[in-house]
C-alpha cells in the first residue's frame, strides 16, 4: 500500500492477481488492507471495486467544483461519461453532500447575486438555476435572498441595461433601434411592463439628444 503521488490522501493497493485499486483509508482499514500480505475474501475485493469506483467519481467530482459552481445535475451529467452506473455517482455525490463540499444552496445563491449583479432579470436567474437541475422551491429562496441583500431594483437594472446598449448600437433607425432593445432586454429576462416603461424613457432622452 502506497500513497498516491498525483493523488494525496489516496492510497494505491495492489492485489495478488495484479489489480490495483486507489481508495480512501477508510476503505482500506475496513478491509484490513492497510497491512502487506493480508488476504482478502471475495467480499472485501467486491467493497474495494466499489471504493474505488465512488472515490474515482468524488476526486472528478472535486476537481470540477474547483474549477467553478456546479450543481448536483451538472455533476452527474459530467461523470456519467466516465461511469454509467448511477448508483456509485449517487453514492459519489451525496457524500460530498454530507461533507459540505456540494451544496445546490450554495450554487443557488451565489449564482443569483453573481447575475442580478450583471443585471440578469430575477425571471432569468431562476430560469437559468432551474436549467441546472436546482429544485424549485431552491430556486425561490436563492433569488428572492440575492434580492433582497443586494437591494436589487429591476426598473433601475433594465433601465442601466437599456442605456448602455443604446449607446453601443449608436446611430440606427428609431424602428430598428426599438426592435434591437427590446429584443436584448427580453433575452435577459424582463418583463414587458417593465422594458415598455424603460423604453418610454431611454428613447425618449435618446429622441431629445438627436432634435437638439
Amino acid at each position: 500500500m502506497l500513497e498516491s503521488s498525483r493523488r494525496p490522501g489516496r492510497f494505491v493497493l495492489t492485489l495478488a492477481d495484479g489489480r490495483i485499486f486507489t481508495v480512501a483509508i477508510g476503505a482500506l482499514t475496513e478491509t484490513g488492507a492497510t497491512r502487506s500480505g493480508v488476504e482478502l475474501d471475495a467480499e472485501a475485493v467486491a467493497y474495494l471495486v466499489r471504493e474505488s469506483a465512488i472515490t474515482d467519481l468524488s476526486d472528478r467530482a472535486v476537481g470540477a467544483l474547483a474549477r467553478g459552481r456546479k450543481t448536483r445535475r451538472e455533476l452527474e451529467i459530467r461523470l456519467r461519461r466516465v461511469q454509467p452506473d448511477a448508483a456509485l455517482i449517487a453514492e459519489a455525490l451525496d457524500r460530498l453532500t454530507a461533507i459540505g463540499v456540494l451544496s445546490d444552496e450554495d450554487v443557488a445563491h451565489a449564482e443569483a447575486a453573481a447575475r442580478l449583479r450583471r443585471g440578469e432579470a430575477p425571471a432569468k436567474v431562476r430560469q437559468v438555476l432551474r436549467r441546472k437541475g436546482v429544485e424549485g422551491r431552491t430556486v425561490n429562496d436563492a433569488v428572492t435572498a440575492a434580492i433582497s441583500e443586494d437591494g436589487f431594483d429591476e426598473l433601475a437594472a433594465c433601465r442601466a441595461l437599456a442605456e448602455k446598449r443604446v449607446r453601443a448600437l449608436g446611430s440606427k433607425e428609431p424602428a430598428v433601434l426599438r426592435r434591437r432593445l427590446v429584443a436584448f432586454l427580453q433575452r435577459r429576462g424582463f418583463g414587458g411592463s417593465v422594458i415598455g416603461q424603460v423604453l418610454r424613457e431611454v428613447l425618449g432622452r435618446q429622441s431629445e439628444i438627436e432634435s437638439e
